[in-house]
């Protein structure tokens, strides 16, 4: 057997910054999270070349005396914990004691501090774990701690940092999550000389300072409190959803972390709001009993352990779900619920309408001699735009129109006569060629409140509308904004629990794991609901004997792949949002298509039936309208600079 060796402090210490120091930044983290655990409310982070050659900590914090600063760059040594029991309380960012000792078993480090007692400050100076010279050195009160030369003694640890601009971005990015989660201190980072940022105190002040006026901007504040636990911060608009993750920052009780439940549960909420393969951005602070989390998870603590993972994935979940809710936006146009309500109130009220008689020129007389003119074609089979009242509306006054038309010989008498459907008309004393357009008042009215909320342009490339509204140009992608008419009626579909079942002839049986089948028997209710029966089949399976009529296509051996491999919380999650990408899937393909023509009467009647306004979005995440002003096109065309 071989001989079991007890290791070297020089030895374990090595091992031990392997897993404490991985690079620069984590230099930074370490020491930045004991400055604040001294009660700094100002902090000096300053690095050179990425922090390979040089860091340095300033911090106004209460200071370290002589007699303990040996104590400090020893293993283990820490003033936060005393007891085993305290680890359940765990209050401070630094609580193992292994920052120091693993920073200087690979590092030149010096320390500089002085406490209110003192009436001088001293510093040490460790070189690879050893000490190589301590004594005093006047200074305020304060604490200053400089790195240099990481990893001089393990060139191969070395050899695997990042070039320095790369480093510095991992400190930047490390800096950027401190002063978001410590916004009442005050921060400066200083890189190669240059103040990257400066925060003087503030959430929202913290924010702009790091980020830019464009992603601050996009951000939507929020704070809620569910039973002991308070959930707030900011989270971004899609509009400014990013490639990566660097711009998510999760905060629990202080401390920045890293954890899946927590952003995976902000990812569920934001739903098809993005586009696929990107991230929001969010700051977002949970505040919860230090018993009900354990820190001590994790070397570097950058992860934790909820002891109610559920209940911190839902309180996530529904926190930035009514924050994204409030903020959801449309662009209305069209037929308004008063114009709406006009036009009914026309329909049910019998009223005198005087018929005006012009004569038509060339382009209106070729346009009411086509025989089979359609105005209002429908451009869904299912009528699920076509508006009954509005749509009867119109039929009406076709029909005087065909009726005036082809009446060669008018009375010259001004006669009332009253149609089947119950309005009367005042026909005119004088007689006319027969060559005339022939329009109501009532069809006035309605055009002219239409006009008035929007002029239809036209179409470009057979894929996007142009329309004219309050002095704005807006370019509208007609499948995705259509796309996203027939997805919020499917949705709404669901979540009204009128879904029909699509009964299969031959049940589907699908085999799970252990997690698996646990995860299919909490949401069971749920599919249940959706239109799914579910049964237990034997074993680790089930069999699944109903679909839901909306999605009788679906292929239940992928449905089932993309649960598991997203699989979270089911109590917090929606019925709906069990099955959402099927939907609008479904919605896709029964949207108009790009490459669709539509004339301007077609393109009226599809905005006009969006009662709700047109979606910004497609369910997607994709873009379906941008908007211009006339300045914008000023600007352009330089009428304006």
């Amino acid at each position: 057997m071989a001989k079991i060796n007890v290791l070297d402090s020089s030895v374990f210490n090595l091992i031990s910054a392997g897993e404490v120091v991985e690079r620069p930044s984590s230099v930074v983290k370490e020491l930045v999270e004991n400055s604040i655990d001294a009660g700094a409310t100002s902090i000096t982070v300053e690095i050179k070349d990425g922090g390979i050659t040089y860091i340095s900590i300033t911090d106004n914090g209460c200071g370290i005396d002589k007699e303990n600063m040996r104590i400090a760059f020893l293993p283990h040594a820490t003033s936060k914990l005393a007891k085993a029991e305290d680890l359940d309380n765990v209050a401070t960012l630094g609580f193992r004691g292994e920052a120091l000792a693993s920073v200087s078993a690979v590092a030149q480090v010096t320390m500089t501090s002085k406490t209110a007692e003192d009436e001088i400050g001293n510093f040490i100076t460790l070189s690879a774990g050893k000490v190589v010279e301590e004594g005093k050195k006047a200074i305020a009160q304060s604490t200053s701690i400089t790195v240099e030369n990481l990893f001089f003694n393990t060139p191969v640890r070395k050899k695997f940092l990042k070039k320095p601009k790369q480093e510095e971005a991992n400190v930047t990015a490390i800096m950027i999550q401190l002063a978001l989660a410590n916004p009442e201190i005050r921060f400066k980072y200083i890189a190669d000389g240059k103040v990257v940022f400066q925060t003087n105190g503030g959430l929202e002040e913290a924010v702009f300072a790091v980020y830019n006026n464009e992603v601050a901007n996009a951000l939507l504040p929020f704070d809620e409190t569910y039973d002991n636990y308070r959930i707030y911060g900011y989270v971004g608009t899609a509009e400014v959803a990013k490639h990566n993750r660097n711009f998510q920052t999760t905060i629990i009780n202080g401390r920045v972390i890293s954890n899946n439940a927590v952003s995976t549960a902000v990812s569920q909420a934001y739903g098809n709001k993005l586009m696929t393969r990107s991230y929001p951005v969010f700051i977002l602070n949970i505040v919860m009993p230090f018993d009900d989390v354990d820190v001590n998870v994790h070397p570097t603590k950058t992860d934790v352990r909820f002891a109610d993972s559920h209940k911190v994935f839902s309180c996530v979940y529904k926190a930035v779900l009514s924050t994204l809710a409030k903020q959801e936006q449309s662009l209305f146009l069209g037929k308004t619920k008063d114009v709406e309500r006009d036009v009914k109130e026309n329909l049910e009220k019998p009223k005198e309408i005087k018929v005006k008689v012009n004569i038509a020129d060339d382009k209106s007389q070729n346009f009411l001699n086509q025989p089979n003119a359609d105005i209002f074609e429908a451009i869904d089979k299912d009528n699920n735009i076509e508006k009954k009242e509005y749509q009867a509306l119109l039929d009406k006054q076709k029909q005087i129109v065909e009726q005036m038309r082809y009446k060669k010989d008018l009375p010259k008498a001004e006669i009332k006569v009253g149609d089947s459907a119950g309005v009367n008309y005042t026909k005119p004393q004088v007689a006319v060629k027969p060559d005339f357009a022939v329009q109501s008042d009532l069809l006035d009215m309605i055009d002219e409140q239409l006009e008035s909320e929007f002029k239809v342009v036209g179409q470009i490339f057979n894929t996007y509308l142009i329309v004219e509204s309050q002095g704005i140009v807006h370019f509208i992608d007609q499948h995705a904004c259509h796309e996203r008419l027939i997805y919020d009626r499917l949705l709404q579909e669901v979540n009204s629990s009128n879904v029909g079942v699509q009964y299969m002839l031959v049940p589907f049986v699908l085999d799970c794991n252990n997690s698996q089948y646990e995860y299919i028997s909490a949401i069971k209710d749920n599919l249940k609901e959706l239109g799914f029966d579910i049964e237990e089949f034997g074993g680790l399976s089930f069999k699944v004997n109903s679909v839901p009529h909306l999605l009788n296509d679906i292929n239940l051996a992928v449905f089932f792949d993309s649960l598991f491999s997203d699989r979270q919380s089911a109590v917090a999650l929606k019925n709906a949002d069990l099955i959402r990408d099927k939907l609008a899937q479904k919605a896709c393909k029964s949207a108009i298509k790009a490459g669709a023509q539509l004339n301007n009467d077609q393109i009226k009647q599809l905005l006009s039936s969006m009662e709700e306004g047109v979606p910004l979005q497609c369910p997607h995440g994709r873009p379906a309208v941008f908007s211009y002003s006339r300045r914008d096109f000023d600007k352009l065309f330089k009428r304006i600079i």
